[in-house]
């Protein structure tokens, strides 16, 4: 991973990015929980606020600009709020006490810690229509026809769905139970679903929506995929070697529930080796497909050596 992303300022890049998502999402909050009954408006303009790493907004955006390369339009990056919207429900329902029972999620209490676990349950699910709304609308601007943008909300819901999301965290809640086995076939399949699949998606719509061709579209989505696999394998070393001030939730959780983690089934030093190989996996994806693109390299080698 020396080169391009080596000499490329990542921090820098994702300073700005993140602050046109920050802005976009500001901007987009307040119709979105508009309408909604006072206590439940306050859920989710709270989650919705919660600070975070903004990772696949931004991946979205870069995958648009591979393909048109230059500045991206405003509407670019209100389209990939919407992957982000999509995220934060599922974290707001990852942290309810029949999930996973957080206390704190990105350095503040867990939504249903404010406010009460039905309104968590309530103002999540208010996102997920939220979410198609804001990726219609934005697709719209961009000048996608009815077909086009009907072929993103297929992505987004799929990725956030049974086939994706949810059905990976279904699986991840059966291998809590205690007569449940999960070997590194299953451990994968949980990961691929439940953090992969909206990943990889985040990239596949900001393709899409540049008009890319196949090839580069499906090159996007390999490196989306590899770059979860080893994003989820890095949150599980972080989950055992950090503490909740360095990681901005609660730590070691996985641990004392017995689940099946990268470092539980293959110890620290293989696991970090699998986070490496996953990550080379995704860079080959780009390279395979002669898509030079430097700040997919810099997030590919910012993400491994993250420490939160």
């Amino acid at each position: 991973m020396a080169g391009p992303a080596a000499a490329f300022d990542v921090e820098a890049f994702l300073d700005a990015e993140r602050g046109r998502v920050n802005a976009a999402l500001a901007d987009l909050s307040p119709a979105l929980a508009h309408g909604a009954p006072p206590a439940l408006r306050e859920a989710m303009l709270y989650a919705l606020a919660t600070p975070g790493k903004r990772l696949r907004p931004v991946l979205c955006a870069a995958a648009y600009r591979v393909l048109r390369p230059g500045p991206a339009p405003d509407a670019v990056y209100r389209l990939a709020c919407a992957v982000e919207i999509v995220h934060t429900y599922s974290l707001v329902h990852d942290d309810l006490p029949c999930m996973d029972d957080d206390a704190l999620r990105r350095g503040r209490p867990t939504v249903h810690r404010e406010f009460s676990p039905g309104a968590a349950l309530l103002a999540g699910a208010a996102l997920i229509p939220a979410a198609v709304r804001v990726l219609d609308e934005a697709a719209r601007e961009l000048g996608l026809d009815a077909a086009a943008r009907g072929e993103l909300i297929a992505e987004l819901c799929r990725a956030g769905g049974a086939r994706g999301m949810v059905g990976g965290q279904w699986l991840d809640l059966r291998a809590e139970q205690p007569d449940a086995r999960v070997d590194a076939e299953g451990l994968e399949r949980i990961h691929r679903l439940k953090t992969g699949a909206l990943l990889a998606a985040s990239l596949r719509i900001g393709a899409r929506a540049a008009g890319g061709d196949d090839a580069r579209t499906e090159a996007l989505t390999a490196y989306g995929r590899e770059l979860g696999l080893a994003f989820q394998i890095v949150d599980d070393v972080l989950d055992v070697t950090r503490t909740a001030a360095e990681l901005g939730k609660t730590p070691g959780k996985d641990l004392d529930a017995g689940k099946a983690t990268y470092p539980s089934l293959f110890g620290l030093a293989r696991a970090r080796e699998m986070a490496v190989e996953r990550t080379d996996g995704a860079l080959d994806a780009l390279h395979a497909a002669g898509i030079d693109a430097p700040e997919l390299e810099a997030l590919a080698a910012y993400l491994l050596e993250r420490r939160r």
